[in-house]
């Protein structure tokens, strides 16, 4: 994993692979993950970059069991003030709006279809 930019890479990016026992692949790599933490730091939200970026996405997935859901009312809430990194304290918390951007470039990932051949299956 690069101490730098988060372990996330499109296929067919120029950077590296996914290594072996990478953190955030359990079995093959997650493109939709990767898709989905892309998105959120392509939005260029000020405080939030690849690290917060993945922990935001795994806490969509993980209210989803897997697929990346909005958030509760509750967990909103608290993802508003935990979402930037802590060296952006002075930023102050999110804003519902960002939230709302964030949580939609999510969601729009993990709806894009995959494309891995062996994902469609031949009628």
């Amino acid at each position: 994993r690069a101490s730098s930019g988060g372990p996330f890479r499109l296929p067919g990016s120029s950077k590296e692979p996914h290594r072996p026992n990478c953190l955030c692949c359990i079995g093959p790599p997650d493109h939709a993950f990767e898709r989905a933490c892309v998105s959120v730091v392509a939005l260029q939200i000020t405080g939030v970059g690849a690290v917060e970026a993945e922990k935001f996405v795994r806490l969509l997935c993980l209210q989803g069991g897997g697929d990346a859901v909005r958030l509760s009312k509750g967990k909103a809430k608290a993802a508003l003030r935990t979402t930037r990194g802590n060296t952006s304290g002075r930023l102050g918390p999110l804003e519902p709006f960002e939230l709302d951007r964030m949580q939609d470039a999510v969601v729009e990932a993990y709806q894009t279809p995959s494309d891995d051949p062996k994902s469609v299956q031949n009628l």
